[in-house]
């Protein structure tokens, strides 16, 4: 079943380019991309942005369905010293690995850091957090980035889900 058809994943993608277009800047911002699951959402918004830098994470916290330890895989290369970062992910959910990115990135000085997610919990709370879609059932997503339990269906070009387990 899809959850979210590629149109409605475009649409909420240039929705959230075009707010993020009007915020001012010192100098271009730094789009960090939250590897796997937020690339092909990264790839969508910094199509739109104008003038940016762009890096990437990698952090890894499921094991399966599974979230467990928090491990950083992947650090940034970009000096983000006194400059407005934006950290895109693909889902907020508990706001864990959000929280131990920021904090990482922290030592590095930057001017502001700004969560941006395509999906968020409807229990999840985060003030700063910009995102796309609230998700109000408990479903596993799959496509557009996010995996199945096997690592597959991250290319499809929609969004489908199974249904959480009690």
């Amino acid at each position: 079943m899809i959850l979210f058809s590629e149109l409605e994943i475009k649409n909420k993608v240039g929705e959230i380019a075009y707010n993020l277009k009007k915020r001012q800047h010192s100098q271009p911002p730094v789009f960090i991309c939250v590897l796997n699951g937020a690339f092909m959402f990264f790839t969508d918004l910094v199509k739109q942005i104008g003038e940016c830098e762009i890096d990437f994470i990698s952090a890894k916290s499921y094991e399966g369905t599974t979230q467990g330890e928090i491990r950083l895989l992947k650090d940034i290369t970009t000096n983000i010293s006194d400059k407005d970062i934006y950290l895109v992910d693909d889902i907020y959910d508990s706001g864990n690995t959000m929280n131990f990115l920021s904090k990482h990135l922290q030592q590095y000085n930057p001017k502001s850091i700004t969560p941006i997610t395509l999906f968020k919990k409807y229990y999840s709370k985060n003030n700063d957090l910009i995102y796309g879609f609230e998700l109000t059932n408990e479903h596993w997503l799959i496509g557009y980035g996010l995996d199945a339990e096997n690592g597959l269906k991250r290319n499809q070009k929609y969004i489908t889900g199974i249904m959480a387990e009690d």
